[in-house]
């Protein structure tokens, strides 16, 4: 029966992608992803704590649910791998199943932070190995889920002498920023044949001299970053603009937290080995 449950609700999803289209992403931008997220988090502590004999408790701690999880991941992973298509994470089906990861991954943590006694009680020592693996997945995953709607790429043509505040996203609409952008300086130096080495601008971005560099970015805000990314290449060093890349994700440090978790886990797994256990006679 839960297996039947699970393949209606993913079903459900592959509906829902043929008849409205890709999710949609930014409708859940902050605060509603916040709210959605604590909403979530919140309904999970309490099924674990009043209903963990109930069917769906049941389900998400048991091995069949664990496997699901980690089969369907590797898949969505090769096929994303194999074939470059990232549209993928916008589908209905993605964000269901990542949704449904998330959730036995949750269950997992709350029934196994701390060992078990003989008497079968979650009493026993704190497993932090295991609390820094798994809750560092958990947080991996986690935060560009609920962040993908706070996330945002745009592109902007800065001009010399010229304030400009219009750029444009991956799909071509544009998008009005908050801030004035303007190219003061450029150079670029080349090599002898003619192909570019290196370049840089000087740009004014709200009022403030900023120095780009390709692949140093400038940080303008909480989880914001600014790249240099183009010119015109005919004019070289008289050229009148230059590209920049506007890349949000204010998100991403709770991605990098869970993996630095991750790390301190596994670290912790090499060092103390793998642990012991003796019998009575022992």
């Amino acid at each position: 029966m839960p297996y039947i449950v699970l393949m209606l609700y993913l079903a459900i999803a592959l509906a829902l992608q043929f008849l409205m289209g890709d999710f949609p992403v930014s409708f859940f931008a902050f605060p509603l992803n916040v709210i959605v997220a604590v909403l979530w988090f919140g309904l999970m502590i309490w099924l674990w704590r009043n209903r963990k004999k109930s069917l769906f408790v049941s389900f998400m701690l048991s091995r069949g649910a664990t496997l699901c999880a980690i089969t369907i991941f590797l898949l969505f992973g090769l096929v994303i791998g194999l074939t470059g298509l990232r549209s993928l994470v916008n589908t209905w089906v993605f964000v269901a199943f990542l949704l449904y990861f998330q959730t036995v991954l949750l269950f997992v943590i709350m029934r196994g932070w701390r060992a078990q006694t003989a008497t079968g009680a979650h009493l026993g020592e704190i497993r932090w190995r295991f609390i820094l693996n798994h809750a560092g997945l958990l947080l991996a995953i986690a935060a560009p889920f609920w962040g993908a709607p706070d996330s945002e790429t745009v592109r902007l043509q800065a001009f010399k002498d010229m304030p400009v505040r219009e750029a444009y996203r991956m799909d071509g609409t544009s998008v009005w920023m908050p801030y004035e952008t303007e190219l003061k300086e450029f150079r670029v130096e080349t090599y002898s044949n003619g192909v570019p080495s290196m370049y840089e601008a000087e740009l004014l971005i709200e009022g403030e001299p900023v120095a780009l560099k390709v692949n140093h970015p400038y940080s303008k805000g909480f989880g914001e970053n600014v790249y240099l990314t183009g010119y015109d290449a005919v004019a070289g060093e008289d050229t009148s603009y230059c590209i920049i890349q506007i890349v949000k994700e204010p998100w991403k440090y709770g991605a990098a937290a869970g993996i630095a978790l991750m790390l301190a886990g596994a670290l912790l797994l090499f060092a103390a080995g793998p642990k012991k256990r003796y019998g009575e006679d022992d």
